[in-house]
């Protein structure tokens, strides 16, 4: 079970190796920072093993403090807030995003912190590699950090750029933010296919010589500008963890994470039959619906991953997409929008034709001409049809849900046809002339 005891800021500090409670300062603020930094690892282990990940501060420290683990950055940096404040320094929260002006962003996509001595610092213990030792709050002053050079711009529309060595880390605002506000990026991370925390494990440190850093089965190690990698097996893994970043998962949670580096094929009963997924990571790259064979439909789902094990134990972000189309197919309302596919090997026009069929809501169809026209193609009806006739991923991506222009049901590639079609839709409850049936 979860440790929920209080914590306590001497245990806080034996946590993050510092002796005795300092005075507010500049010198034991850059003191807790490398401290933290060193001790705590950056980590999204949770993400992969299924454990949602709550902005609820006890829980927090119950996970960082009492079971030695590390997190990303409303944990980390919400938890060295509270030490902070303990200690008597005083904190703010603040948004920051990491895309460039301009470009898509999410909103409350990362959490650093403001610090009120002398004059105000940055101060970041949840961003993985950046800056080791607070930087003073100020404008268009170059800093010179073990990290490199940093700076952060003046704002422009109330968000100020840091760049180290000229090059864009994050921007910032400086609203004053409370914990709770968090939620919406921190659900994002956590469960969005364009999060980069849903693709990969990842754990990393700084070291006395560089860095450690875990990323999926890779070993990385940066000594000054060399840099090594080395594979990690799957029964090594609980020790390198352990022994690399001291951070302690039982022998079923490695084995987990380590399925988050591998491809797999999984069966599982669904209302419409025996379907199937396979996946690489922890996206889905290929779906396969009830075949009279189940043998033939592993077999057509090993071509996306190579031979491997036709009933693998999936990554939690995989098991959680097989228990959504489960759901799906049994109530036929479950929007799959969330489930994590991965179509990088898919050419450019199937990808925007898949991108269109994917927004169909259930319960809803577009005819081929009008998914042609929504992504500028007129007269490429034709061409429509069979990029969907190519999709590696029915019923998550619903090819299904496109139909003639005079409402016949047209082709259906995937195993059973146009009766598979019809069902899927009838069990969506589309609204389809049912003579046509």
């Amino acid at each position: 079970m979860p440790d929920h005891r209080p914590i306590d800021v001497d245990e806080y500090l034996r946590r993050i190796g510092v002796s005795a409670r300092p005075e507010p300062s500049v010198a034991s603020l850059v003191e807790l920072q490398r401290a933290h930094l060193g001790s705590v690892p950056f980590e999204n282990l949770d993400i992969h093993l299924g454990v949602p990940i709550r902005l609820d501060l006890d829980e927090i420290l119950a996970k960082v403090v009492g079971r030695r683990r590390g997190g990303f950055c409303y944990e980390l940096n919400g938890a060295f807030a509270w030490l902070l404040r303990e200690l008597g320094f005083t904190v703010t929260l603040l948004e920051a995003r990491v895309s460039p002006p301009g470009e898509p962003d999410v909103a409350f996509d990362h959490l650093c912190l403001r610090v009120d001595l002398d004059e105000p610092y940055l101060v970041d213990v949840g961003f993985g590699a950046a800056f080791d030792e607070p930087l003073r709050l100020v404008f268009d002053v170059d800093q010179s950090d073990p990290g490199g050079s940093f700076r952060i711009e003046a704002p422009i529309d109330g968000w100020s750029s840091l760049r180290r060595d000229g090059e864009f880390e994050y921007r910032l605002s400086m609203i004053a933010r409370d914990l709770v506000d968090f939620e919406p990026g921190c659900r994002h991370h956590q469960t969005s296919p364009d999060s980069p925390f849903t693709r990969n494990t990842i754990c990393t440190r700084p070291t006395d010589a560089g860095r450690v850093t875990l990323r999926g089965l890779g070993l990385i190690d940066t000594v000054g500008s060399e840099r090594s990698e080395s594979p990690v097996r799957s029964d090594e893994l609980q020790r390198v963890l352990a022994d690399r970043f001291g951070v302690v998962v039982s022998p079923q949670e490695a084995s987990v994470l380590a399925a988050t580096a591998g491809s797999g094929v999984r069966v599982f009963e669904t209302a419409l039959g025996r379907c199937g997924v396979a996946w690489r990571g922890t996206r889905i790259v290929a779906v396969g619906l009830p075949e009279r064979s189940e043998a033939s439909m592993v077999d057509r789902l090993r071509t996306a991953v190579g031979d491997v094990p036709g009933n693998a134990e999936p990554p939690a972000i995989v098991a959680a997409g097989i228990a959504a189309i489960v759901d799906h197919l049994e109530h036929g309302m479950r929007d799959l929008v969330d489930v994590m596919v991965d179509l990088a090997d898919v050419p450019e026009f199937d990808r925007e034709v898949l991108a269109v069929a994917r927004a169909i809501p259930p319960g809803s169809v577009l005819t081929y001409g009008a998914v042609a026209r929504r992504i500028g193609r007129p007269n490429g009806a034709q061409a429509v049809g069979q990029a969907l006739g190519r999709n590696p991923v029915p019923v998550v991506v619903p090819c299904h849900r496109v139909i003639a222009s005079d409402g016949d049901l047209g082709g259906f590639s995937a195993p059973g046809g146009a009766a598979t079609k019809r069902r899927l839709l009838e069990l969506e409850g589309a609204p389809i002339d049912r003579s046509l049936f």
